[in-house]
């Protein structure tokens, strides 16, 4: 991760100390790639390719371009004609008989079968159906822009998660070096009790500094399984799944472009802008079709009837009709509607432009966030090199009686959170960056798979629990 040699050495035992911690450290390190070596590290762009997959805004998105499909389908089947046909059993309660003067005579039987097929095709409608074909397609399109940049939004919040959850794990391990200082610090003030150089309350002052520790290890411990959780979740996942992370990642790739050229790629393949301007071609298309309300249809039908019946010469009969039909007078409804529907480009095209102003200034406030996390990152490194020196300095005063326990526990608590600073950072580094790439558009897996060395190793290979 960041900060590698995070021991430090308490008081007199100091450099013979660094060196059996180290040694631990490294058999711990060889005990944990052991068991897990055959097991696959989870990595950062595999994580985001996956919630591009199985996440449940990639499902919502996939559902709602399969829905918008369907709806261009179904346009797509008025070029088809409609067949109808009809048929069934006529029963009468009375025979029907024609009156002519004196005569009687019958018109049809009591009980028949009769049936209906008939083929009706709209001829020519004014370019109706061609442009609301034209519409719909441009809707589809807006519709998996938009679903993209869900997908693009969820990818950032894993990789937010995804960091924070190592940022978790890095904490750990820091405070586990903490701890560890503090027992041996422990020892030291003991041996000096025992040989009455220190009084009781340094001892317990140092205890209840051991003690706090638990406590903080058992709370970060709590929110590592919640975090791994959450994780599993957003990846589509059963929350409790073993999941296996690497130990750290390298610093951030560097971002290639300045903030002129981060706002310009933003408006060119944001995909929520994007969407919005495509909504705009399809309302536009919808202006067209509203005027086309106006244009009359020609329709074409061709029947066949047949109707069970003794008493006609020609129970079959075939009809083929050719018709028109205009709209002569509808109290100004159609105009309405073309005025409503420039009303709605006109909206959205405001909405477009507003966008391209809302994704330029995130844009730029995000690169601005990751390089000040970076920045950040440098003064925590520098943090941690003073705090160490100031450490060695307390150190060698108390030794001489110039210093309280106190003054020894502020400074390693000081160093402590100095080197919890260098691990937040650097991957808050990570979450910004993320961020700043989804709002440009851009393929975070191929960014950080061509930006980003493989980490080694792996942070826990079982499910995090407290």
């Amino acid at each position: 991760m960041c900060e590698q040699d995070h021991g430090h050495l308490p008081l007199r035992a100091r450099g013979a100390a660094v060196r059996p911690i180290r040694g631990a450290l490294a058999a711990a390190a060889l005990l944990w790639l052991v068991p897990v070596a055959a097991q696959t590290v989870l990595t950062l762009p595999e994580a985001l390719r996956l919630a591009a997959k199985a996440s449940l805004s990639a499902d919502t998105a996939r559902l709602d371009l399969a829905i918008a499909r369907e709806d261009t389908a179904q346009i797509k089947t008025s070029y088809y004609p409609q067949v109808t046909l009809n048929g069934g059993h006529m029963n009468l309660d009375n025979q029907p008989f024609f009156v002519a003067g004196p005569v009687i005579f019958p018109s049809s039987q009591q009980a028949y079968w009769q049936f209906n097929l008939s083929v009706r095709e709209l001829v020519w409608d004014g370019g109706k159906r061609s442009t609301a074909l034209s519409a719909s397609r441009t809707r589809e399109s807006a519709v998996g822009l938009k679903g993209a940049s869900e997908v693009r939004r969820a990818q950032a919040e894993v990789a937010d998660r995804y960091v924070t959850l190592l940022s978790l794990r890095g904490q750990r391990v820091v405070l586990d070096q903490r701890r560890k200082a503090l027992e041996d610090y422990h020892r030291v003030v003991k041996d000096l009790f025992d040989q009455g150089m220190v009084a009781r309350n340094d001892l317990l002052r140092t205890e209840v500094a051991i003690r706090s520790v638990g406590d903080q290890a058992s709370t970060l411990e709590n929110a590592c399984a919640t975090s791994q959780e959450a994780l599993n979740k957003d990846l589509g996942l059963d929350p409790t799944a073993p999941v296996a992370l690497p130990d750290g990642l390298p610093p951030p790739p560097p971002i290639p472009w300045n903030e002129e050229a981060c706002r310009a790629r933003a408006v060119d393949h944001n995909e929520s802008v994007r969407a919005l301007a495509e909504k705009v071609n399809g309302l536009e298309q919808a202006v067209e079709l509203r005027r086309k309300d106006y244009y009359p249809n020609v329709v074409a039908e061709l029947a066949h009837n047949y109707q069970q019946n003794e008493y006609l010469l020609y129970p079959n009969q075939n009809a083929l009709f050719i018709g028109l039909s205009l709209n002569v007078f509808d109290g100004g409804a159609r105009a309405a509607k073309v005025r409503q529907a420039r009303d709605e480009v006109e909206k959205a095209n405001r909405e477009e432009e507003e966008a391209k102003r809302g994704v330029s200034i995130a844009v730029a406030q995000a690169l601005r966030d990751f390089n000040e996390a970076l920045r950040q990152v440098e003064t925590a490194r520098a943090n941690v090199a003073a705090s160490e020196e100031n450490l060695r300095i307390i150190e060698d005063q108390y030794k001489e009686g110039l210093a309280r326990t106190t003054d020894v526990l502020d400074a390693e608590s000081v160093l402590a959170e100095s080197r919890w600073q260098v691990v937040r950072m650097h991957y808050q580094a990570y979450a910004r960056q993320a961020a700043l790439l989804a709002a440009m558009g851009e393929d975070l897996p191929s960014f950080y798979e061509a930006g980003t060395a493989p980490a080694m190793g792996l942070s826990n290979p079982e499910k995090v629990s407290p």
